[in-house]
């Protein structure tokens, strides 16, 4: 081969290495519902009980206390339930439960942030500048949403976090802080019905009700939030996480006054709630992200 034929293959070469970063680079993030792959390419920790879940949190110096301290979580992630969490003495139980779901949630809202980040990127420039991807993507996510008026300020009010203590209190009352047979069987910690749309689901005994299962804690805690910004009977929590969050005030703790319709608790369901976003002070852990430790992926073989 010649020199300027050599030349003109490096060239070439280049110019395509430059292209695939380039078009890497403006890959759009997916919401975390339609994400089939959620956790980090590592090798995956086997388990079979709660108490070896507990001494593997311990080995990694993951303590509630460390994480409220310094802001900061391991990337450690557990992809289901052990089937035996009640054997656990009672604070170690509630200290364990809230471990293994709290990088779920951090992760998932961290997805929700970027699709709303990008958004509101989008929504600052001229539609005739979008891109072909950029715009299909946007008319997905309205879709996806069921924003019929094609307006993106609507479409950020339902597109937005969960704050994390409303989701750990609406695990641990829905699931019995982890035992109950749904949770442990179908990864459905927030008593979710199976949808109009199918799916996958267990059956309470005599298949009277059935409930929505999925194949890991991620997938469950994606579609739980997914849901409640969706569905338009959350209406009232759109709105008051949209003026809380201007007054700089959104937490759990006030969000949960709008889910009286969640459950047919009503009113008892909210203070119940609340009761144990104070107790458990879970509204501690809105600020937290991930450090930048290893990852770790568990997994519990019931």
């Amino acid at each position: 081969m010649s020199l300027s034929k050599t030349l003109k293959h490096i060239f070439a070469s280049l110019l395509f290495l430059i292209s695939s970063i380039c078009l890497a680079d403006t890959t759009l993030p997916l919401s975390p519902e339609k994400i089939s792959s959620p956790y980090p390419n590592v090798k995956v920790t086997s388990l079979n009980s709660a108490q070896s879940l507990i001494n593997e949190f311990k080995q990694h110096q993951y303590q509630l206390a460390n994480v409220i301290k310094t802001e900061q979580i391991p990337t450690f992630f557990v992809e289901n339930l052990p089937d035996d969490l009640n054997s656990l003495p009672v604070q170690e139980k509630i200290s364990g439960f809230i471990r293994l779901l709290l990088p779920t949630i951090i992760k998932v809202n961290e997805h929700i942030s970027a699709v709303r980040e990008e958004v509101i990127a989008l929504s600052k420039r001229p539609t005739s500048e979008w891109t072909k991807e950029e715009t299909l993507w946007m008319h997905n996510l309205m879709d996806s949403y069921f924003v019929k008026t094609q307006n993106i300020d609507d479409l950020l009010l339902r597109l937005n976090v969960i704050p994390v203590g409303m989701v750990l209190a609406q695990g641990i009352d829905e699931s019995g802080w982890g035992t109950s047979y749904f949770a442990i069987n179908g990864n459905s910690l927030y008593g979710e019905h199976l949808s109009s749309k199918g799916g996958k689901y267990l059956s309470t005994p005599g298949g009277h009700v059935k409930v929505a299962a999925f194949d890991n804690l991620f997938a469950g805690t994606a579609r739980y939030m997914y849901n409640l910004n969706t569905t338009s009977a959350y209406k009232d929590l759109w709105k008051l996480r949209q003026q809380l969050s201007t007054e700089g005030k959104l937490s759990g703790y006030e969000l949960v006054e709008s889910l009286s319709h969640y459950s047919t608790r009503g009113e008892a369901y909210v203070e119940n709630l609340q009761a144990l976003i104070k107790h458990h002070k879970l509204d501690s852990f809105d600020q937290v992200t991930f450090d930048s430790s290893t990852p770790i992926r568990v997994r519990f073989e019931n």
